[in-house]
């Protein structure tokens, strides 16, 4: 017998309804109900599934619940502010989202999420440093900084992500912001504050950075020719001391360098000074003036030509993001990294 299809006309020999003897009608297949039924109401299950997917991760309003969208809905009234005055005018923006687009112009975004949250705490303790040291009131909450640079980079999920995670925390040193200095790599240490005449940064102490030479970064040179070192050196001003006051201190090391110049170093390797018949010049000074990517450095002379070598990127003080990343891939959290670089520090939150 052939099957009749859902709606299929048939036949029929009684048609009271119908003008002929043949009439089209439409009947259900037996079973299409029982299907039909099953259909609808695998679909009323699935809605709370749909709806899931579908807006989940969205907050009323169709917001996305982003890093970014946390801090800018948390900054309110009595939350600290920013008073960035440029060229281009005084822009009031909240310090969280600041202090985000200060860490992404300070270090790389891939770095380990821990390491980025140190850098983050870093920065907030230098603003906070910063308006402390001009004479913020206790109550104050509006900073003042003149940042032309700020909005110059675009700035990641991941860095507004370490911001929100550490949002308020700062570094403080018997109850005072930390100045939460930093650097990208080191020579294999960092420096020791004291030996730089920092004396009121006592947390400022040489710690080992003994992976820091894995950086790509680590190693690099300048070259000069003769004439063209002389010119740049003859016309660096000259440091007001002496070679007996630099070496009052003990660990400061005095050594022989091209011709008749002398280096003094620190007990980290790094050069303090620089002196020549009688004209000294700071390390950091002629890092800066011969394009040096370190204060380790060491000048060589080859016939005619000048070479400074330098070992690792930066002036040395404070926390290495290259070390620090390398904690965090270990398991180190921001708050041992932090401890470790800045001895005597504790965390705060405003």
């Amino acid at each position: 017998m052939k099957k009749l299809r859902v709606f299929q006309p048939v036949k029929t020999t009684n048609a009271p309804l119908c003008g002929s003897s043949v009439c089209s009608i439409k009947r259900i297949v037996p079973g299409f109900f029982m299907k039909s039924l099953g259909t609808v109401l695998l679909f009323l299950l699935m809605i709370p599934y749909l709806i899931t997917f579908l807006f989940g991760n969205l907050k009323e309003g169709g917001a996305e619940t982003t890093p970014l969208s946390n801090l800018e809905e948390e900054a309110g009234e009595g939350d600290f502010y920013v008073t960035n005055k440029t060229v281009l005018g005084v822009e009031s923006i909240p310090l969280e989202l600041y202090v985000a687009d200060r860490l992404a112009r300070s270090i790389d975004d891939e770095f380990e999420m821990e390491a980025l949250k140190a850098q983050a705490v870093l920065i907030r303790s230098g603003i906070l440093f910063s308006e402390m040291e001009g004479g913020m009131q206790g109550n104050a909450r509006n900073i003042s900084v003149e940042d032309g640079d700020y909005g110059s980079v675009q700035v990641t999920e991941r860095i507004y992500e370490a911001v929100a995670e550490t949002k308020g925390v700062y570094l403080t040193y018997e109850n005072m912001p930390v100045n939460g200095s930093y650097f990208a790599v080191s020579n294999g240490s960092t420096r020791n504050g004291e030996e730089l005449c920092l004396t009121e940064y006592p947390y400022l102490k040489s710690v080992s950075c003994s992976r820091d030479f894995l950086s790509p970064d680590y190693a690099s040179s300048a070259l000069y020719e003769e004439n063209e070192f002389e010119r740049i050196w003859n016309q660096m001003l000259s440091f007001q001391i002496t070679g007996k006051e630099i070496l009052e201190n003990e660990k400061i090391t005095m050594e022989k360098s091209i011709d008749d110049m002398y280096i003094y170093r620190d007990s980290a390797g790094y050069v303090l000074y620089l002196e020549r018949e009688g004209k000294y010049v700071s390390g950091e000074q002629f890092r800066e003036v011969f394009s040096v990517s370190s204060a380790s450095f060491h000048i060589l002379k080859e016939e005619t030509k000048v070479i400074i070598t330098a070992e690792g990127v930066g002036h040395g003080l404070g926390m290495s993001q290259f070390a620090a990343n390398e904690m965090a891939k270990e398991g180190e959290d921001y708050i041992k990294i932090l401890d470790y670089f800045f001895q005597g520090a504790a965390v705060k939150k405003l």
